[in-house]
């Protein structure tokens, strides 16, 4: 005899499973990510790497939330400059970066869900020699909040650092310094970042990174 005790737990499920939740657990996924916190805001700017994929966007209002390169067609079509985005997911304990699980344009628009989220990212280098320049905005973090470079005041620019050298220059990338960096990365219109491998607060100050600023 076949036993309904499965089926009943089953059906038992999908009626207490949001359409969300459902589509979730089709996907793959084990939970419903707009159970988590959302952040609201409007888009300041995409943020490439140095590879030249764009994995990070900045709101205006000073929140960064680091997502999969295989999102960012969909957020670029849907999301211009300047417009409303609601996020939902994970937020480093000591700094303003989301891991983002889920996004729409607001948190009554349906949600979209990602797919393959970006729990571990992969860090690949640029191929093209670069150099940076400008003022620093804020620090770019980590999805567990440490600072690992920075971001600039100029549109889509940013300077990738390992965390430990980051920590080491301390007051040298405050944000309102000046800086420039010199490293492999990539330009992409107007997204441009490097990982910088020579540091300096101009040109003619330019040195090794695991040496300190004059």
């Amino acid at each position: 005899m076949i036993s309904r005790r499965p089926l009943l737990v089953a059906a038992a499920a999908g009626m207490l499973l949001s359409r969300p939740a459902l589509a979730q657990l089709r996907a793959g996924l084990w939970f419903d990510p707009t159970q988590l916190p959302s952040y609201t805001g409007r888009l300041e700017r995409w943020i490439a790497t140095p590879a030249g994929t764009v994995e990070r966007g900045l709101l205006r209002e000073g929140t960064q939330f680091v997502f999969p390169a295989s999102e960012a067609a969909a957020l670029a079509a849907a999301i211009e400059h300047g417009a409303p985005i609601c996020v939902w997911g994970i937020r480093a304990r000591t700094a303003a970066v989301v891991m983002m699980l889920a996004w729409a344009r607001t948190e009554n628009d349906p949600a979209n869900f990602v797919e393959r989220p970006a729990w571990f990212p992969v860090i690949t280098p640029g191929r093209e020699r670069l150099t940076l320049s400008g003022r620093i905005l804020m620090p770019l973090l980590s999805p567990q909040g440490e600072p690992m470079g920075v971001i600039l005041t100029e549109p889509s620019r940013a300077i990738r650092l390992p965390i430990a050298v980051h920590a080491a220059l301390g007051d040298a990338l405050k944000p309102g310094s000046e800086v420039t960096a010199e490293g492999l990365g990539t330009r992409r219109g107007a997204l441009e970042a490097i990982d910088a491998d020579r540091l300096g607060k101009d040109a003619a100050s330019l040195q090794p990174i695991s040496e300190p600023l004059r």
